[in-house]
């Protein structure tokens, strides 16, 4: 590099000189001193203050003035002033009026000369100019330049060596040692094992941007990019990055629902000391295993249903066994004629107000507990309930008429007549559902609470999840639920719409 700039300098060195001296012997022609000096050397006292000053200011090694006969007027060494020289270097001036630059050393030493004709009213060649410069001078004024140079690149060299070896330091401090045939098989095995877990993985910088994002992370989302640079809103609209990294808080393990599905989320922050680096989220899909609960839970409803109605019927069995054997042929049939009343006109007032296949076996299953429980449970003759649409599930209807039902039967489980009234209307463009209890209601203060996960007024344990559950299924579902609750009990309305939202 430095041999490269020494010649570049030295070729830009040499045309600059040649135009430099082409110039000043041109500007130098045209003066009107010079002019009347080549035509009375008497003056030539005048002219050579004009020379030494032009020739100072542009560095020329010499300047030389002669008429048009050969005679030198200006002239570095002032013994051959005076004298005539025939013309070599100047004779493309003086018989062809022309401007010449080339190199001589007819002079001094070998010098780059520019020469110029002195006109004399621009008609008449009365002389010439020629300024020189010493190829040596050109040669150590480069030399100097290439000293000067050659430090600063020594110097330079050694700062980038310094700085290489530094940074050299703080990369192997950064990778951990590791040479970059290492960090490359890190990389790829990384990825590998990120794609092979089932768990969605996603890790966001400090900003909220994501930085990474598994296939499992994809797939679960439903997504065709990894939306890599993205907000996590972009792809969980519902996720809140403040509590995890402004409020410096962790939420280890929460439930997040994204596009109908339910998400178990995990969340580990990512800090250097106490700066926020960003986090790391892993989560699965819980749709399916809520669904499986559901279906176990319709299950195990449908099974105490039918255990309460055995029960039940067990009890009136022995009881017209009894009157059979005493011999009270009269009052046993008598108790069954009543039951079979009983029976048909329940089952008429069911099947006849409610159509769905679902709906009708969860009542009637609950009208067999309630009378194990010696409750009484009133279908609401008003009601009106055609076969439900196909997105709502059996599992998610029998979690929102059983919560609400056993809730009821809790409620009025201490009263002397506790009475449940169930009413369902399909007329419009919403499903409606409520269940009315004749207990003692819910304090004001508590009303908005019942929905929340885990509480309850109940002292036993395991209770607080059935309406909170119920709620999140008729929200699911594009519906609402609302509590109205006074002195003389508690309404739980449900509101359903037809069309899936």
């Amino acid at each position: 590099m430095l041999s490269l700039f020494i010649y570049t300098d030295y070729v830009r060195t040499f045309e600059r000189t040649k135009e430099n001296s082409l110039q000043t012997a041109k500007l130098i022609s045209h003066m009107d001193t010079v002019q009347a000096s080549v035509i009375n050397p008497e003056k030539s006292d005048v002219l050579k203050q004009v020379i030494d000053y032009y020739g100072s200011q542009v560095g020329a090694s010499f300047i030389i003035v002669k008429n048009k006969d050969g005679q030198i007027i200006t002239h570095p060494d002032e013994s051959k002033i005076g004298e005539v020289v025939p013309f070599k270097d100047e004779y493309t001036s003086i018989v062809f009026g022309g401007y010449a630059s080339t190199m001589s050393s007819e002079v001094m030493d070998l010098a780059v000369i520019g020469v110029a004709p002195i006109y004399y009213f621009d008609s008449q060649i009365i002389g010439t100019v020629k300024v020189g410069f010493l190829v040596e001078g050109l040669h150590n004024a480069i030399f100097e330049r290439a000293k000067k140079l050659l430090s600063i690149s020594i110097v330079i060299f050694i700062i980038a060596i310094l700085s290489s070896v530094w940074l050299a330091k703080s990369i192997r401090k950064d990778t951990l040692g590791l040479e970059p045939q290492e960090i490359a098989s890190l990389y790829s095995m990384r990825n590998a094992i990120i794609s092979s877990i089932s768990e969605g993985i996603i890790a966001i910088d400090a900003s909220g941007n994501i930085t990474l994002m598994n296939t499992a992370a994809k797939e679960i989302l439903g997504l065709a990019s990894s939306h890599i640079f993205e907000p996590i809103q972009s792809v969980i609209p519902s996720f809140i990055t403040d509590e995890l990294l402004v409020k410096n808080e962790v939420r280890s393990t929460f439930e997040l629902n994204v596009k109908d599905k339910v998400l178990i989320m995990n969340t580990v922050p990512l800090r250097e000391g106490i700066d926020h680096k960003g986090a790391v989220i892993t989560f699965k899909d819980r749709t399916e295993m809520n669904r499986i609960v559901n279906k176990l839970f319709e299950v195990s409803k449908y099974s105490d249903n039918l255990r309460a109605q055995t029960h039940e019927f067990t009890n009136k069995l022995y009881v017209i066994s009894g009157l059979l054997q005493l011999g009270n042929f009269d009052e046993a049939i008598q108790m069954i004629q009543e039951e079979i009343e009983v029976s048909e006109h329940t089952n008429r007032l069911v099947f006849e107000h409610i159509k769905d296949p679902n709906v009708q076996a969860i009542i009637l299953g609950k009208m067999g507990k309630a009378s194990e429980l010696k409750l009484s449970f009133i279908l609401d003759e008003n009601s009106s309930l055609q076969k439900l649409p196909s997105f709502i599930r059996t599992g998610e209807l029998t979690v929102i008429i059983g919560n609400l039902i056993d809730n009821a039967f809790e409620a009025v489980a201490t009263e002397s007549n506790g009475e449940i009234n169930f009413f369902a209307l399909d007329i419009g463009e919403d499903i409606i559902i409520e269940v009315t209890d004749n207990g003692r209601g819910i304090q004001t203060d508590s009303v908005y609470d019942v929905f929340n996960q885990g509480f309850t007024t109940k002292k036993k344990s395991n209770h607080g999840f059935g309406l909170a559950n119920v709620q999140k299924i008729v929200q699911s579902l594009g519906g609402d639920i609302e509590v109205t609750s006074g002195v003389s009990g508690t309404t739980f309305s449900v509101y359903i719409p037809k069309e899936e939202r």
